[in-house]
């Protein structure tokens, strides 16, 4: 990885997960989806423009070495192009929430809990812990809106079968459907 960086701003708790995750600065791996989105709008230096330095809180992140843009002359990025880095880093973000919380969900430890635990377990700061949950949340909400139910059903074995269990409401939502 080269030592040339590229400045975005974060919601504060996605600075301190990418940077848990990913170190200071952010370096994803070698061959990732991410580090192609940022090679795509490296550009060279326009004449007259400044390089980027850090701003309070700005998220440093590295720019990946590339044999067909060399990070010595294409390190450079405009708004429109971090606004798509902001956009991968914030997809990532989702995906391993989702996938590590979905998870969990359906454990006797209530919500709120899991999500506190994770945020913890990811270096995000506990002030931070609502915002974590009703991002949870909007994506849960965002699948049922389109007959998608994602949310906890309990599950009771009857020897040879399962029987699945869904809420009073969940099943008066999906006859009305």
């Amino acid at each position: 990885m080269s030592k040339f960086v590229l400045y975005v701003n974060l919601p504060k708790y996605l600075h301190e997960w990418a940077t848990h995750q990913l170190g200071d600065p952010v370096t994803f791996p070698q061959y990732s989806n991410e580090n192609a989105v940022i090679r795509s709008f490296l550009q060279k230096l326009p004449a007259g423009v400044s390089p980027d330095v850090r701003t309070d809180g700005a998220t440093a992140v590295a720019i990946p070495d590339s044999a067909s843009k060399p990070v010595e002359y294409y390190n450079y990025m405009g708004d429109r192009g971090k606004l798509a880095v902001v956009e991968v880093i914030k997809d990532l973000f989702t995906r391993a929430l989702w996938n590590d919380i979905n998870q969990l969900e359906k454990s006797p430890i209530g919500l709120n809990q899991l999500i506190a635990a994770w945020c913890e377990m990811h270096g995000i700061g506990l002030d931070r812990v609502e915002t974590v949950r009703q991002r949870y949340y909007r994506i849960r909400k965002a699948y049922y809106k389109h007959g998608i139910n994602l949310k906890k059903s309990s599950r009771q074995h009857n020897h040879d079968s399962v029987d699945f269990q869904v809420s009073e409401t969940e099943s008066k939502n999906h006859t009305q459907q």
